[in-house]
């Protein structure tokens, strides 16, 4: 067998198990990165429309409670007119009609403007919840990406621990391979002898006269 069909089938494997983990990491990080990247822009997004969504909810809410103490004070005032008008029902009773149905509509607008309020509240606390919904799913996209951190150095790891075992087999390759080539110097050593004892019994020397 060629000595160096091992050793390139060695490098082989590390050149392999060296990519892998490269194609792990360079696909782990672009995950994390892209999933970072959406779960931020969702979140940054999110917050600025509830911001946004706040400041006018506020705004309306104040607008709607000025326009509630407003109304209070015509009612109040509707009222006071509706007394007078029951005082002077002789006179004024086109006038009463016309203000009952003002104080009809004013009690419609007010209540229509508590329902209103009611459910701009309530949108406003649907917004929190979704706010702490988003909140928390950006939490546990942290916790995911340090798993998938502790799982790339868990890889590198094993990389390091593979090719230390590689440079080991070839540490070792090499020390058969020199213990062959003294074993191969020792046979042919031994030939040579063996040899030249055979050729000195063919060939003895040959007598003086």
């Amino acid at each position: 067998m060629d000595p160096a069909v091992p050793r390139a089938t060695l490098k082989v494997l590390g050149l392999c198990a060296a990519l892998l983990v490269l194609v792990v990491a360079v696909t782990v990080a672009a995950a994390v990165m892209v999933w970072r990247s959406e779960a931020v822009g969702k979140l940054r997004g999110c917050r600025e429309r509830s911001a946004n969504e706040s400041l006018e909810l506020g705004n309306a809410v104040a607008k709607l409670e000025r326009e509630r103490a407003w109304l209070q004070r015509v009612q109040d005032a509707l009222r006071r007119e509706l007394a007078q008008a029951h005082a002077d029902s002789e006179k004024l009773n086109g006038s009463l009609v016309s203000c009952q149905e003002r104080a009809a509509r004013l009690v419609a607008n007010v209540t229509a403007l508590g329902d209103k309020l009611l459910a701009l509240q309530q949108e406003r606390d649907e917004l929190a919840r979704g706010k702490e919904a988003l909140e928390g799913e950006l939490a546990r996209g942290e916790e995911q990406a340090l798993g998938l951190r502790q799982q790339l150095k868990q890889a590198m790891e094993q990389q390091r621990a593979l090719r230390a075992r590689g440079e080991r087999c070839e540490a070792r390759h090499r020390d058969l391979e020199a213990t062959l080539r003294d074993y191969a110097a020792q046979v042919d050593a031994l030939r040579r002898q063996a040899r030249n004892r055979a050729t000195g019994r063919r060939c003895p020397p040959p007598r003086k006269g």
